[in-house]
């Protein structure tokens, strides 16, 4: 169940009650308790009275000395308090006299139940000025609590006068909160014109003084001021020791809070300024060693808070400040004094002495700035016994407005380096806002007026003794923070008087800093440098636009030494944390280095004229350098000036206004370029070529995004692209220099300009570039040669499309220049690739500009031709190569560019193929070494006289009207250079050379035929004789004579008797030639196998299928060309193969051509008649082991074909078939040829063939048989059957055969059956009885007719005995 808060209450009345003792003295105390207990009974909601309070506190604190029982009254009050019993002032103070009272009993229990309590009663509503006397009364209570000797009350009671004076200090804003007007939020005017009106103002809100809560706070500051004095207020316990830092502290806490507000009660501004300022003063008199240093520094901020609160006490505090900065000796006086007068400095006090002060020559602010100037003129580096005194003072210095951030200051010099440092800079810092404050705003070059007159003063009066002290604190080796603010302090220097146009103060101060950018000789680049580096580089960049042409060209004569000193400094010496910190910071100086310009687009174009105008005069002054000096900067030729690279990062970043500045840059590089001094000149060279790009750039951007706007000027208009000849005339200046190297740069820089921005330019820039590559190229040297060409090579590989014909034409003429101007072999090859450009594009625009073909082309064909005569095999080749690739891609098709087309293959591809062929024939005949090579161009110029005779043959049927003549004309040109180059019996060339007879031929057989009369000659020459060159024999055999075969081939299809006797000569040369040149030289040994290609077979393929249309003259010359390779017996293998192969392909023409066999039949008579009577024949048959011999291969072949002739033309006439069969006959071998053992069997076969096919001819044809040649027939068989043996059995039996049937047949062959079967007879008796038996059954097989066997009886009538004839059969039998 939830308690009242009745109950609560009377719980802690039982609670005190029984925390009473017996005794009689706490009688009073319980009588207390139960009449306030009674009370409380009564009690509605209404709260408890005062009085009720009082009767219960009296008896508690008057004689009770239990510290149990103080301790449950405490918690009894305590409740009541959080009750909200206890909650007025009045009832307060009374809790609070009651703790007063017990606080003497010694019982730490007690002690620290009665802190504890004691906090509850610091609260805002208690402790302020209406309720003074109860603040004194807490203060009295903590004062005695601090003497306690327990820490925990001690901490307790220090953190409980904190809070009280703190709830004090805040408390002051409620005294003008009551006027309904915050201190924070007031604001104070300043009339600056009529300082009078501050007593005005101050009249007008100033309050009363008779304000309780403003007397309470002076009876305050008094007490506190009289405790700092060492004097006792009367609240002050008499028992606790009097602490001057509590009394400064607390004052410090009422100024910090009270605002400047409370200095219009004139009774605060007198205690302040007669009382606290006194004391001061006082305090700081005292020497150090007789004052607590917590007192000073408590002094000094109480002056800090002065400052921020009090500008009627600004003389008072100068003055004090003035003193304690005199002294000599470093004390912590000195330290704060400096610490005090920096943050005067920078008040808004400062500022509004400066604007009453009128500036003289003799002012507070002067004394002060000459006072530190002079310190720093007459410090010196501190003395071993400054140093021991020192040692005791190494604690850390006071920071007056953060006691957290300490400090160490090593010497006397450190410190007043870092003061004086501080103070520059803040004081800097004022005068700039001083500047505001004055609507002068800085940044920008002003224009001087009245109301610049007092800043212009200050800075008149002072800028001398400060960059004194500034000078001093650069030349020490001072801690960073001390060397950023005296560079700060520099900075704002120069934005003030670069604003104000004050130029004396600026070259003086860019001068001092300039002068600590680098070290001294032999010293290192420290990080004191470094620092000062980047101040340096700050100021450049970001207040550029307020230096004057004096200052710009410091800076730039510093930064071009100390740039050294970052090259020397990349590299870490070590790896050390310094070190890499070090390069880090070499980094950023690079970085700030080329990035010094970034701010210049905010320059007027009168500063950024007076800027490039400072770089320009450093420029001239590298020009009036020594020699040695030069060099000395320009080991490494990459290495440019300083000041040209630094030109090119201005106007990198100002582009945007290149017209105005154009004409001044370009006349100052003119000049430059144009000195003596040959390595500044090649520098600047390069800058201009820079600049020229980045112009380039930024103008073809500009113009394409936002047309003309921005540059007016004709020479920058976009018409035609003028802008671009503008840009490229220093360039042509530039040329008229008689300095090859400024040249070579240019020709550099042009390249450069073609590969990155070539298809930016247009018409009038193409007139400027043509123009320098012109001017260069007559300059009658080599040096320009490499370069220069390359240019004009880009120009025409990429660009021609974009130049008109008038810059085309130019380029002939340059690139002529530069050609004369060289001495190198392989320049040619540019030459060509640019001249196959031209072409290519001149040949592809030809219909659009008929023009260009006929200026241009000729030019073009005719230098290619003069490069063919290079002396390098390569560049021969390439030109010869371009030469027929362009006119292959010429095209022709209209008239009069047939017409040029025509002239160019005539006029000039046959000069050069004449040159080169008599070239190649002079370098043969002197037998030089380089002949092979001209071999190879030779080849490569008929090569490419081919592919372009193919096109010209296309174009000449299309175009011409008398293409005969006009091609009459071509091979009348060429065949004599094609004979000159058979002559040289040059392998490759000859095969190349045979390969386009061939195939001229088959374009235009019919008249080449008319026009290869001598070069059929020729080629009958080259099988003639047997060269000693291996290579060509070889390529005469196995590769020439194929191709002269293929023309033969190509000429016998054609029909024609024109040159037929020169065509089968080479084909008997041909055939020859191989077993000929077997026989001088062993072919096989030198590695010619050259047996494949004996009697090739396309010859006479071609001649199987065309013999029938051919003439009979034709046919006579190739049975006379195989009579002719037959007439010598073969003294080898390879000529017997080779007619074996003839005789085979010849016998299938035969036989393919049954209807022409009549016109064969002699030729047929002829070859078998001499493989018949040569031994040599038979010979090679054995060693060859062939099965057959040629004459018996050739009879089988020819056999069928003769009697398909007969059975094909049974319509001939008497004499024709005489004739035939006189031939075939003549083809039997004679008797004596079967005397011979060699070949009886293949000759016996051969009879056994033709026999019959005879017998029967002369069966069917009876009217041949009183012929001669049939007697002559039946004389052969009676011969042939004369022999023994099976040689003698057919022709007995034809014999017979022809007897049958014909009378006539009969008598004339009966006498010849006998005298052949007497002879076959008597060879039988001849035998031994045992060959009797064969012989006769070998005769069984002879019939004989009927009507010879009258004639027959008297023949047989000797051997009876042993034969049986048999009359029915007519034949014997056993």
């Amino acid at each position: 169940m939830k308690q009242t808060r009745m109950d609560l209450i009377l719980n802690e009345i039982n609670t005190v009650r029984s925390s009473l003792s017996h005794k009689k003295k706490y009688q009073i105390m319980r009588d207390s308790l139960n009449a306030f207990q009674k009370v409380m009974e009564q009690k509605n909601d209404t709260r408890i009275p005062r009085s009720e309070i009082q009767k219960l506190l009296t008896p508690a604190q008057d004689k009770l000395r239990s510290a149990k029982f103080h301790i449950t009254m405490i918690c009894f009050i305590l409740k009541l308090i959080n009750l909200k019993e206890i909650a007025d002032i009045n009832t307060s103070e009374d809790v609070l006299v009651y703790f007063l009272k017990i606080k003497d009993i010694q019982k730490d229990p007690l002690q620290l139940k009665l802190i504890q309590s004691f906090m509850t009663l610091i609260h805002p509503e208690f402790i302020n000025f209406s309720n003074y006397a109860f603040v004194e009364k807490c203060l009295t209570m903590v004062l005695y609590m601090k003497c306690s000797k327990n820490p925990i009350i001690y901490s307790s009671a220090e953190s409980s006068l904190s809070r009280v004076i703190e709830l004090l200090s805040q408390s002051t804003q409620l005294i003008i909160g009551n006027k309904g007007t915050s201190f924070d939020n007031m604001e104070i005017q300043i009339e600056l014109e009529d300082p009078s009106n501050d007593i005005q103002k101050q009249e007008k809100i100033s309050p009363t003084t008779d304000n309780v809560q403003v007397q309470n706070l002076v009876n305050i500051l008094q007490d506190l001021i009289s405790i700092a004095d060492y004097q006792r207020p009367q609240w002050y316990p008499q028992n606790v020791p009097l602490d001057r830092e509590f009394g400064l502290s607390s004052i410090n806490s009422f100024l910090s809070n009270m605002g400047k507000f409370f200095l219009d009660y004139k009774s605060v501004e007198t205690v302040l300024s007669q009382g606290l300022i006194g004391i001061l003063k006082k305090l700081l008199i005292i020497p150090q060693n007789m004052i607590r240093q917590s007192i000073i520094v408590e002094c000094y901020k109480c002056l800090i808070t002065l400052i921020d609160i009090g500008p009627l006490l600004f003389v008072e505090l100068w003055n004090l400040l003035y003193n304690q900065i005199k002294q000599n000796e470093h004390s912590i006086y000195k330290n704060l004094a400096f610490q005090s007068l920096i943050y005067l400095v920078q008040s808004q006090l400062f500022l509004d002495t400066m604007i009453r002060l009128q500036f003289t020559e003799k002012n507070f602010i002067l004394d002060i700035i000459t006072l530190l100037s002079g310190q720093s003129k007459e410090l010196q580096e501190p003395s071993e016994q400054d140093l021991k005194r020192w040692s005791e003072f190494i604690n850390p210095t006071i920071n007056l407005q953060q006691q957290n951030n300490l400090e160490v200051l090593p010497s006397d010099n450190a410190f007043v380096c870092r003061m004086m440092a501080e103070f520059q800079q803040r004081f800097s810092n004022s005068i700039c806002v001083f500047a505001e404050m004055n609507k002068i705003q800085l940044g920008d070059l002003l224009k001087i007026s009245n109301e610049h007159d007092i800043l212009i003063k200050i800075i008149d009066y002072t800028w001398k003794l400060n960059l004194r002290s500034i000078k001093y604190i650069l030349s020490k080796e001072s801690d960073e923070i001390t060397i950023q603010s005296a560079l700060i302090a520099i900075q704002n220097y120069i934005l003030l008087v670069g604003s104000l146009q004050l130029r004396n103060p600026q070259s003086a101060t860019i001068k001092t800093i300039c002068e600590y950018c680098k070290p001294q000789q032999g010293q290192d680049f420290t990080k004191r440098h470094i620092q000062i580096n980047k101040m340096v580089l700050n100021i450049a960049n970001c207040l550029g636009n307020l230096l004057e042409c004096s200052s710009w060209i410091l800076i730039f004569k510093t930064f071009e030494e100390c740039e050294n000193f970052y090259l020397r400094n990349r590299v870490a010496k070590n790896q050390s944390q310094e070190e890499q910190t070090k390069q880090v910071d070499i980094s950023i100086l690079f970085q700030s280095l080329d990035q010094l310009f970034t701010q210049s687009q905010t320059y007027g174009n009168e500063h950024l004229l007076t800027v490039m105008d400072a770089i320009n005069q450093i420029t001239i002054e590298s020009l009036e350098a020594n020699d040695s000096e030069q060099k000395r900067k320009f080991q490494d030729s990459k290495i440019k000036l300083f000041s040209l690279q630094k030109l090119i990062d201005l106007i990198k970043n100002n582009l945007q206004r290149l017209d105005i500045f154009w004409e001044v840059i370009m006349a100052h590089f003119i000049s430059v370029v144009s000195s003596r001094n040959t390595m500044v000149a090649q520098s600047a060279t390069e800058t201009l070529s820079t600049i020229i790009f980045l112009g380039f750039e930024f103008l073809c951007q500009h113009f394409k995004k936002q047309g003309q706007q921005g540059f007016i000027k004709e020479k920058w208009s976009q018409d035609l692209c003028l802008y671009q000849y503008t840009l490229f005339q220093p360039w042509i200046d530039l040329c008229a220099i008689r300095q090859n190297e400024i040249k070579e740069i240019i020709l550099a820089n042009l390249l450069k300009m073609l590969q990155n921005n070539g298809f930016d330019i247009q018409a009038k820039g193409w007139d400027a570039v043509v123009l320098i590559l012109l001017q260069i190229s007559n300059e009658g040297t080599s040096l320009f040669v490499k370069q220069g060409l390359s240019c004009t090579e880009y120009m025409i590989n990429q660009f021609l499309q974009a130049m008109s014909q008038q810059q085309i034409s130019k380029l002939f003429d340059i690139i002529d220049n530069f050609k004369q101007n060289s001495n190198e072999q392989n320049i040619n090859f540019q030459i060509c690739n640019m001249l196959w450009h031209l072409g290519d594009f001149i040949t592809k625009n030809s219909v659009s500009s008929n023009s260009q073909v006929d200026y241009f082309l000729p030019k073009i064909f005719y230098k290619l031709s003069l490069i063919s005569q290079d002396s390098v095999t390569e560049i021969r080749h390439s030109a010869i190569h371009i030469f027929t690739n362009l006119l292959l891609h010429f095209n022709a098709d209209q008239q009069n560019l047939y017409i040029e087309w025509k002239r160019i293959l005539e006029q000039i591809f046959f000069e050069m193929l004449q040159k080169v062929v008599q070239t190649f024939v002079d370098k043969q005949a002197a037998k030089e070494n380089d002949v092979g090579n001209w071999e190879e161009t030779a080849k490569s110029v008929f090569q490419s006289f081919i592919k372009l005779i193919k096109k010209y043959f296309v174009i000449v049927d299309e175009t011409s009207n008398s293409k005969d003549d006009d091609i009459t004309r071509i091979l009348q040109l060429i065949v004599p250079e094609m004979i000159l180059a058979l002559q040289q019996n040059r392998a490759q060339l000859s095969l190349e050379v045979a390969k386009i007879i061939k195939e001229l031929f088959q374009y235009k057989s019919t008249l080449c035929l008319q026009n290869y009369g001598p070069l059929l000659d020729q080629l009958s020459q080259m099988f003639n004789g047997f060269p000693q060159d291996m290579k060509y024999l070889k390529t005469l055999i196995l590769l020439i004579s194929n191709e002269i075969i293929e023309l033969l081939v190509d000429m016998i299809k054609m029909h024609s008797d024109l040159h037929i006797d020169k065509i089968f000569e080479i084909y008997l040369r041909v055939l020859e030639f191989p077993v000929l040149a077997h026989m001088s030289c062993d072919l096989i040994q030198n590695r010619i196998y050259f047996e494949d290609n004996l009697a090739p077979k396309n010859i006479m393929s071609a001649i199987q299928i065309t013999i029938q249309k051919c003439s009979n003259k034709f046919i006579s010359h190739l049975q006379s060309t195989v009579i002719k390779l037959m007439q010598d017996p073969p003294s080898n293998k390879f000529k017997y193969i080779l007619i074996s192969r003839v005789i085979k392909q010849i016998t299938l023409v035969i036989q393919n051509n049954i209807p022409l066999f009549g016109e064969f039949q002699q030729f047929i008579v002829k070859i078998l008649d001499i493989l018949l009577h040569e031994q040599q024949y038979v010979h090679f048959q054995d060693t060859l082991n062939e099965e057959k011999s040629l004459w018996l291969l050739l009879l089988e072949s020819i056999f069928q074909p003769s009697k398909q002739f007969m059975e094909q033309h049974t319509n001939f006439g008497f004499d024709q078939q005489v004739l035939f069969i006189k031939n075939i006959q003549s083809i039997l071998p004679k008797k004596q040829y079967y005397l011979s053992a060699s070949g009886v069997q293949e000759k016996v076969k051969g009879q056994e063939l033709l026999l019959p096919f005879i017998t029967e001819f002369y069966t069917t044809h009876p009217d041949l048989c009183d012929q001669d040649v049939f007697k002559q027939y039946i004389h052969e068989l009676q011969q042939l059957s004369s022999f023994y043996g099976d040689q003698a059995l057919e022709p007995l039996n034809q014999l017979l055969q022809l007897s049958k049937d014909s009378l006539q047949r009969c008598q004339l062959c009966l006498q010849f059956i006998i005298d052949s079967s007497t002879q076959i007879i008597k060879g039988f008796i001849k035998q031994n009885q045992q060959d009797i038996k064969k012989s006769f059954n070998f005769c069984k097989i002879l019939k004989y007719p009927k009507e010879h066997l009258m004639a027959l009886r008297q023949m047989i009538k000797n051997f009876n005995k042993i034969l049986c004839f048999n009359l029915s059969t007519g034949t014997y039998i056993i």
